[in-house]
């Protein structure tokens, strides 16, 4: 579970990060305008953003089978402990 809060956290953190990168250019592009620099930035921007968000999905989705996982065991944990104490009776 310590792994999966690691990984949650390592997301919002790109998040983050990513959004700052973001508004930093809006900055950047209402200051400078729109020039042949700021347009290169913002599709090189635009380019690692998508691969960072194929990452991040790609992290959430395995985040998510981890927790359908553990809750299938949990509720099989439960499943055997109720067995088992039915026939204790």
């Amino acid at each position: 579970m310590m792994t999966d809060d690691y990984k949650f956290d390592d997301i919002f953190e790109r998040l983050n990060e990513l959004t700052l990168d973001v508004t930093n250019l809006k900055i950047q592009t209402s200051t400078i305008g729109t020039t042949q620099l700021t347009i290169s930035q913002l599709l090189t921007l635009t380019t690692g953003l998508t691969s960072d968000m194929r990452q991040v999905k790609a992290d959430i989705r395995e985040l998510k089978g981890n927790a359908r996982n553990q809750d299938a065991s949990i509720e099989e944990i439960l499943r055997l402990l109720r067995l088992r104490n039915s026939g204790d009776n």
